[in-house]
C-alpha cells in the first residue's frame, strides 16, 4: 500500500522511519515545509492527485488545517488514518459520516492512548459484551508531574520545568495540566465504547494545575495516591456519566503503580469484566507503531472505529457523587452539608467533604482557580 503522509514531526518521522522496514507500506508523498527531498511536497494536491496512494496519515495535530486536509483526503475517495485527538474529539461524527458516504476508512486508534493499543482492542470488545465503565490514566505528561511532587517532594513548578526539558511537556502546557487531552481521549473512548459523541463542554473537568505540596502532603498521610483520572460509566437505560479530575487512590489500587509518564487505560464489561492496559500513551516510536497498526488494519478490511448507532450525547451526570479532598482559600464559603469544620494549613482551608455531586463541586469550584479538589477513591 503506498501512502501519503502529512507532517514529518516526532510522530510523523517515527511513521516514516518505521515504514522503512516494511515490506507492505510505502510512504510516498510527505505534505511538509521544512525539509525538501524528491519525496516531500508543501501542496496537497500533489498527494492528491496522484492515483497510487490509497491512503493518508495526519500526524500534523492542531484543528486546522488539519480538517480541512481531512475532508479533502475522504472526499477523495482515500482511507485516512490519524493521531489527532483534537481533530477527531471536534469533528469526529462529522469525518465518519463522509468516510462512510465515500465508502473508505476513518481510524484513529492512536489518538487515545498513543502506543497502546486500546481503541482497538475496545472496538473488539464492545462487539461480544455491553461496555458499562470505562477511563484511566491517560495523560502521561500530568502523570509524570505528580508522580514526581510525591516522591520527590517536588514542587509543582519544578517538575514541570523538569518535564519540558525531558520533552513530556510543551511549552505551552495547558492542554496536558487543564485536563484537556484527557477529556479528548475520553470523548473518543466514549464513542467507541458507548456509541454516543459527547462535546467537550458537557465533560465536568479539571487537571492539576493548582496542585501544592500541602496537596500531596495530606494525601501521603492518608495512605492515598494523587492521579488525574478520566472516568466514565453507563447505566442499564443508556445514560453516560463522563468527568476527568484529579483523584486519590489507595496505594494498593492499580493507578498507584503508574509511574513517570506512563498511561493506565481500563474498560469493564459485563462479562468481560476489568481489562486494564498499561504502555507509553505518547512517544515517537510507540505512537506511531500504532499508527502503522491502523494502517495495516485498513488494507484487512477494517473500516470504523464507531458503530452505525453512535450518535451526539450529553453525559447526565446528575447521580454522580463522590467524597472529595478539598482546598479552598480560607475563609471561603461553602455549601451547607459538603463539611464540617475545616483543617487550618496557613493561607488554606483543607477538607474531607461529604458526598458531594460531581457537577455541583466542579461548577463551584470554577472561579477558584487557586482551590484544589479530588475525588477520594479508598477502595
Amino acid at each position: 500500500m503506498k501512502i501519503g503522509l502529512l507532517g514529518m514531526g516526532t510522530i510523523g518521522s517515527g511513521v516514516y522511519e518505521i515504514a522503512q522496514g516494511l515490506s507492505d507500506v510505502e510512504v510516498k508523498w510527505v505534505l511538509e515545509k521544512r525539509f525538501q527531498a524528491d519525496y516531500i511536497t508543501d501542496d496537497i494536491s500533489v498527494i492528491l492527485s496522484d492515483p497510487e496512494i490509497e491512503l493518508v496519515v495526519e500526524t500534523m495535530g492542531g484543528l486546522h488545517p488539519a480538517y480541512e486536509f481531512a475532508s479533502q483526503v475522504l472526499d477523495s475517495g482515500r482511507h485516512f488514518v490519524t493521531a489527532n485527538k483534537l481533530l477527531v474529539s471536534a469533528y469526529g461524527p462529522e469525518l465518519t459520516a463522509l468516510a462512510k458516504q465515500r465508502g473508505v476508512a476513518f481510524l484513529y486508534g492512536a489518538a487515545c492512548g498513543g502506543g497502546i493499543a486500546y481503541l482497538a482492542n475496545l472496538t473488539i470488545a464492545r462487539g461480544v459484551d455491553r461496555i458499562t465503565a470505562l477511563g484511566g490514566i491517560l495523560n502521561g505528561t500530568t502523570n509524570y508531574i505528580l508522580d514526581a511532587m510525591q516522591s520527590k517532594n517536588s514542587a509543582y513548578a519544578d517538575v514541570l520545568a523538569e518535564a519540558q526539558r525531558l520533552g513530556y511537556a510543551e511549552r505551552d502546557p495547558s492542554s496536558d495540566v487543564d485536563g484537556l487531552d484527557t477529556q479528548r481521549k475520553l470523548i473518543l473512548a466514549c464513542a467507541v465504547g458507548f456509541d454516543v459523541w459527547l462535546k467537550p463542554e458537557d465533560i465536568p473537568t479539571r487537571g492539576i494545575a493548582s496542585v501544592l505540596p500541602v496537596d500531596a502532603a495530606w494525601a501521603k498521610a492518608q495512605g492515598l495516591v494523587i492521579r488525574l483520572c478520566a472516568r466514565a460509566e453507563r447505566s442499564a437505560d443508556g445514560a453516560v456519566r463522563a468527568y476527568v479530575e484529579p483523584t486519590l487512590v489507595s496505594k494498593t489500587a492499580p493507578e498507584a503503580a503508574i509511574l513517570s509518564n506512563v498511561n493506565y487505560a481500563w474498560y469493564e464489561g459485563e462479562r468481560y469484566g476489568l481489562m486494564s492496559y498499561i504502555g507509553q500513551g505518547a512517544g515517537k516510536d510507540p505512537t506511531a507503531a500504532n499508527v502503522l497498526r491502523d494502517v495495516r488494519s485498513v488494507d484487512a478490511g477494517h473500516r470504523y472505529m464507531t458503530r452505525e448507532v453512535c450518535a451526539a450525547g450529553t453525559p447526565d451526570n446528575a447521580g454522580a457523587m463522590e467524597r472529595y479532598y478539598l482546598r479552598v482559600p480560607a475563609g471561603t464559603e461553602l455549601p451547607a452539608g459538603w463539611a464540617g469544620r475545616p483543617d487550618h494549613s496557613g493561607a488554606w482551608d483543607v477538607y474531607e467533604t461529604n458526598p458531594v455531586s460531581v457537577s455541583e463541586m466542579h461548577e463551584r469550584m470554577a472561579n477558584i482557580r487557586s482551590a484544589f479538589f479530588a475525588g477520594i477513591r479508598r477502595t
